[in-house]
């Protein structure tokens, strides 16, 4: 049969109090340095800081006049603020896919958007593989609800390539409104 072990993780403490005391004396010490080399050094180092800062604030601030801003360029800034706002609001996100669906197939790539917000007007340069996904694509973006009139307005065959890409250019009504 065998014995059962018995593990005593935990040493029974020792009475050192000289050492407890030793160890409370070198933490006394040593805060007594820090607060020290903070009286003698640092300290006059940041006020001489704060001081200069100070100084040039009041510089700064006695140095700028406030000046009457213009009718006229204010009436401008808040024109191009109002066009900013108009663009941010537009629904870029739903532009975006649509022609992503419309492109789903893979045939045709868009090489580049340029959409006209004010007259809600977009023109679209997409490549396609062949003549068929160009008109697949006019076609979907035809029956979207996002888009009016799409009209293809110039295409070209690449003869150079072996597998004739058309590229083409088209315009559409871009229904911003929601």
């Amino acid at each position: 049969m065998m014995k059962g072990f018995y593990f005593d993780f935990m040493e029974a403490p020792r009475h050192l109090p000289w050492l407890r005391a030793l160890l409370l004396l070198a933490g006394l010490l040593s805060a007594g340095f820090v607060a020290a080399y903070y009286q003698t050094e640092l300290h006059p180092q940041l006020q001489a800081e704060r001081q200069t800062l100070q100084a040039e604030m009041a510089k700064l601030g006695a140095a700028a006049p406030v000046s009457a801003v213009k009718p006229a360029v204010l009436a401008q800034s808040w024109r191009s603020a109002r066009q900013a706002s108009v663009q941010l609001s537009l629904p870029w996100q739903r532009l975006f896919v649509e022609l992503g669906q419309a492109s789903s197939t893979g045939n045709v790539a868009l090489i580049s958007i340029e959409p006209d917000p004010v007259k809600s007007h977009v023109v679209l340069m997409v490549e396609g593989r062949d003549m068929a996904s160009m008109l697949k694509f006019v076609s979907d973006l035809q029956k979207s609800p996002d888009f009016s009139e799409v009209v293809l307005q110039s295409h070209t065959i690449n003869t150079k390539v072996p597998e004739k890409p058309v590229r083409f250019r088209l315009s559409a009504t871009w229904r911003t409104a929601e």
